[in-house]
């Protein structure tokens, strides 16, 4: 059985680069899964977040993947309706402390701040095709084919 998000609280999904990525770019896997997401993140009313972190990451896989004019379009209009948010020192520390604590996962530095800042904001949902967040417990599309 689904579950549906009962309050506005319930309705906040943090943004990975690999979400971005697979919106943003014909030729991957999850482009067509990641236009249903957004569809449906946008009829349900959920509130999107990402991190500058995350901007940052996306911003320079465009410039590989596709090429430097979409990297540019992304920073202009592909952030409409995400708040950015501002990681602390604590985050940043915590994610390092992850890295270390967990040799056994392949986490990158990014990922892990992302993983601080969404317990310490208390989102559960992360539209991401990056399996690390399902690793690190979090509800992602790769769950069900009708996530959120």
């Amino acid at each position: 059985m689904e579950r549906v998000p009962r309050s506005i609280n319930e309705r906040r999904v943090f943004v990975d680069t690999s979400a971005f990525l697979a919106h943003i770019d014909r030729k991957d896997g999850s482009h067509a899964e990641a236009g249903a997401v957004v569809d449906r993140l946008i009829k349900g009313h959920y509130r999107l977040f990402s991190t500058v972190h995350v901007v940052v990451e996306t911003h320079a896989s465009l410039i590989r993947a596709i090429n430097p004019s979409a990297a540019r379009r992304f920073l202009v209009s592909g952030l409409d309706g995400i708040s950015l948010l501002r990681t602390s020192i604590e985050d940043e520390e915590q994610a390092k402390a992850l890295i270390l604590q967990r040799a056994d996962k392949n986490y990158s530095f990014c990922d892990a701040i992302s993983f601080s800042v969404m317990k310490r904001l208390g989102l559960y949902l992360a539209f991401a095709f990056d399996d690390h967040f399902r690793q690190h417990g979090f509800s992602t599309p790769l769950d069900h084919p009708n996530w959120p």
